[in-house]
């Protein structure tokens, strides 16, 4: 499922690649595909994405919030540390999807 659509309908701003909006958004990259395969075959195979999460305050509840809309859609995640920008003057949070 395209993160656009996993967020759509939600308070929560999200773009592909790079957003010139005001922090907080989202912002989504592809990181891959997860083919499962068996018998020299691909069955199935998963897209993988980052979704780097920009702010400048600390919110919480905003993460919350992501990881809420994430489970309810039962994508498995992963979420990084806390990371400074100080170039931007702005943090970030990746979460593998």
């Amino acid at each position: 499922m395209n993160p656009v659509e996993i967020f759509k309908g939600t308070e929560i701003k999200i773009s592909y690649l790079t957003s010139n909006q005001k922090p907080p958004f989202l912002v989504f990259t592809g990181s891959g595909v997860s083919p499962l395969t068996a018998d020299d075959q691909n069955y199935t195979s998963d897209y993988r994405y980052t979704l780097e999460y920009y702010f400048e305050l600390k919110d919480e509840d905003k993460e919350r919030r992501i990881e809420e809309i994430l489970n309810e859609k039962h994508i498995l995640w992963e979420k990084s540390e806390d990371v400074r920008i100080d170039s931007e003057k702005i943090n970030v949070i990746y979460y593998n999807i």
